[in-house]
């Protein structure tokens, strides 16, 4: 009933517009072959026989209108949105519906997908899918989601067509965002600026130029309040150990704190110290930024993860995400003020070079305190996610190949004393077979098992022609884990990346930290924050891991599906 009077109504206008601007030519036309001659032979070109659809009446009733008379006065007019347009407001309603069915499309399409394939591999394995791997077994390295409603998802996991995507990407590349994300900063906090993860062309460009040197200046200035952090975590191992020599809390969650308090040395150089606090208090700004940032993280997974049913009413994940963001923001800012209101009482010689937030508020961008608070707000959430569940998955594996870790202190004694501190500058130099644990691990578990990019113009994969706006998903965890990229491609095997034929590896099979222009910014604070708590930890401890193995779960971050019953056995 509701389509049919639609129809109707469609007609009618279609009909009246048609008819009006027939009448108007009927009168006008005359009148205006005596304006100018070319003008007049312009006019007689055209017929009232030409082709009447609504695009042609539009193209030639608006160029007409600017040379119809009309009174001028003194005074702007007010110009309003093309939403402010009076009109029925339950049309307006299933227009808005209808703008989210597209991608709610996608979304149900994906799903019902990654359902059913679950569902049938726990059926005749008896454990969960762990990654698409199911999919290109049964339809080949190019895999297309056709949703009858959304747009179009296309999967590849062949490191050839990976490097294909990233290599025609160009210097200012799209991915998808976290839309939950980009909606609470666009709609709710009416900003148009982003964060580093979600922003595009230009605008990321910028960003990207004012943060990358200070970002990297910051870590070598705060090295040894890093490894302070990684020994005082290594000492409340030594506190917390029961009997079996596990933590009986979750160690997840303790090298969370971990992480969280290096990031504030490098983005606020500021020593956070929750890995000494137990309890959340609502009136300390860096016990509640922590319980946030925890909060909001949960709740950006559960917003991205199935359907986005948040884009049509309020669900309990949005609220949190909305609640918690805003904690994040308003936090963040306060420090960002802070900085500020101190440099304008400071010569430059005063000023802290060492500073992430200060090098932005006085770099030639002028960059102002909510834009420096959104870039920061999306260092943390990222940031310190990522590499907590690096971090995890590192321990576990060498608690589990007593060979690797035995390699690993070995080379560990020889570099570095237990009580000696650590050089930044020659640590990858001196600890190659950590580096390639390191490597390793992030082969095996990436932090965040696919990217995306979303085309900006067409690329041919496997003979098939990809149009430009296809948001492409690329399954790196999948890649690193082919028998034909690596040998033995599921086991923890550091030697692999030692051997002199590693350079024949595919460069696209296994890149945990991206490619190209939006490569991560932070791959050398992971790699220097991982490096520095394996080394203290494997000087103290011999680790063990006595359980059923551990898989990454499939959420937009990566972590551990059961608690880390690490044993931290004394060294003698």
């Amino acid at each position: 009933m509701l389509l049919n009077q639609l129809r109707y109504i469609k007609f009618k206008v279609s009909f009246s517009f048609t008819s009006n601007q027939q009448r108007w030519y009927n009168v006008e036309k005359p009148r205006l072959q005596n304006i100018k001659p070319q003008d007049a032979i312009q006019k007689e070109t055209r017929t009232i026989d030409a082709p009447a659809s609504n695009e042609h009446l539009l193209g030639e009733i608006f160029p007409a209108a600017r040379i119809v008379p009309m009174v001028l006065t003194n005074k702007e007019p007010v110009v309003l949105s093309f939403d402010e347009v009076p009109g029925p407001k339950s049309l307006k309603y299933i227009s808005k519906v209808r703008s989210y069915m597209s991608e709610i499309g996608t979304q149900l399409t994906a799903s019902i997908l990654t359902f059913g394939l679950n569902i049938g591999a726990y059926i005749n394995n008896r454990k969960p899918l762990r990654n698409l791997s199911i999919l290109f077994d049964e339809y080949g390295p190019v895999v297309r989601f056709v949703s009858p409603v959304g747009g179009d998802i296309v999967l590849i996991n062949h490191p050839d067509h990976i490097q294909k995507v990233y290599m025609m990407e160009g210097d200012c590349p799209v991915r998808s965002t976290l839309d939950s994300l980009e909606k609470y900063r666009t709609e709710h906090r009416n900003r148009v600026y982003a964060g580093l993860y979600t922003v595009h062309g230009q605008e990321w460009m910028r960003q990207r130029t004012v943060v990358y040197n200070p970002l990297h200046s910051s870590v070598t200035q705060h090295i040894q309040g890093i490894d302070d952090v990684c020994e005082n975590f290594v000492q409340k191992v030594y506190n917390l150990r029961n009997n079996q020599d596990e933590i009986p809390k979750d160690l997840y969650k303790e090298l969370h704190k971990w992480s969280f308090d290096c990031m504030g040395l490098i983005l606020f150089s500021k020593k956070f110290t929750m890995l000494n606090t137990e309890l959340v208090y609502s009136q300390c700004d860096m016990s509640w930024l922590y319980h946030s940032l925890e909060k909001a993280t949960q709740a950006i997974i559960k917003c991205e993860t199935g359907l986005h049913f948040w884009k049509l009413f309020t669900t309990p994940a949005w609220h949190s995400l909305v609640k918690y963001c805003d904690s994040l923001d308003n936090l963040i800012g306060k420090h960002v003020m802070e900085a500020e209101q101190a440099i304008s009482f400071k010569t430059q010689d005063e000023i802290g070079k060492n500073s992430l937030i200060n090098a932005m508020l006085m770099s030639d961008a002028k960059m102002n305190a909510e834009d420096i608070a959104t870039i920061i707000m999306d260092m943390l959430l990222i940031g310190v996610n990522t590499i907590t569940s690096s971090m995890s998955f590192m321990l576990y594996y060498l608690a589990k190949y007593q060979r690797s870790q035995k390699i690993l202190y070995e080379e560990i004694s020889k570099s570095y004393r237990s009580d000696g501190s650590i050089e930044i500058d020659n640590i990858k130099e001196e600890t190659p077979y950590l580096q390639a644990c390191i490597k390793e691990t992030l082969r095996l578990v990436p932090p965040i098992p696919v990217l995306t990019r979303i085309l900006s113009k067409n690329v041919t994969l496997d003979r098939y022609n990809i149009p430009r706006g296809t948001l492409i998903i690329m399954s790196t965890q999948d890649a690193s884990l082919k028998e034909n990229n690596y040998d033995d491609a599921t086991k923890f095997c550091p030697d692999r990346w030692l051997k002199t034929d590693a350079k024949d590896y595919h460069a696209f099979a296994s890149i945990p930290f991206g490619f190209g222009a939006r490569k991560c910014i932070g791959q050398n604070i992971a790699e220097t924050m991982l490096s520095m708590l394996t080394i203290r930890l494997i000087q103290k401890y011999k680790l063990e891991y006595h359980y059923g193995d551990i898989e990454p779960t499939r959420s937009f971050i990566a972590k551990p599906n059961k608690p880390l019953k690490i044993r931290f056995v004394d060294r003698i």
